[in-house]
């Protein structure tokens, strides 16, 4: 994608999530959903795992037999890892990139929440996107959540004087939130 491309898709995005000067990173986190639901015009079902099995794995995107999508994200103590994983993600639906596609027996392990780990395996063993995707995929998350974190301060991180880039990388490298599991979104 083209720099003018990725510079209009940001700022589409960017508008189109709304988020309010107080947002948390957990309530950013729920409008990425909310807005993955709108453009796919599906249900988007987001479980948090224990992602501890998979290497290199933060996170997946499956389409389940009944036309639901299911978004399996690393149960990270920060939700601004978690926001970032989740942009990952919206930005392969972004780029129309095929999910994997899981059948009727895959799709119910999603209701056995101790099979997520062994589902995200199973996801990440399938998946059909190339290294190029997965590179487009992870840049236009690092913009857009560029946009997101710049000339803000987080209603669920303390103010500082560093600069926005510092913040960040802090805030990546800290737990500063409560450690929450699935379902919180």
């Amino acid at each position: 994608m083209n720099r003018r491309k990725l510079r209009k898709l940001v700022d589409e995005v960017a508008r189109d999530l709304a988020l309010p000067p107080d947002a948390t990173h957990q309530e950013a986190s729920r409008r990425v959903c909310e807005l993955m639901s709108e453009r796919l015009g599906r249900q988007v079902d987001v479980r948090f795992a224990a992602i501890t099995n998979a290497v290199c794995l933060s996170g997946a995107t499956a389409l389940l037999e009944n036309g639901t999508y299911l978004v399996i994200c690393a149960d990270s103590p920060s939700w601004y890892h978690r926001l970032h994983v989740l942009l990952h993600e919206f930005a392969h639906v972004l780029l129309e990139h095929q999910p994997v596609a899981l059948g009727r027996d895959e799709g119910l392990r999603r209701l056995a929440p101790h099979l997520l780990p062994r589902m995200a395996k199973i996801i990440a063993g399938r998946t059909t996107l190339t290294e190029d995707e997965e590179r487009e995929a992870e840049n236009l998350a690092d913009h857009l959540l560029e946009r997101l974190t710049e000339h803000r301060v987080w209603a669920d991180t303390a103010a500082t004087e560093e600069p926005a880039h510092v913040r960040r990388v802090a805030e990546s490298l800290e737990g500063r939130s409560r450690w929450v599991r699935r379902g919180d979104l």
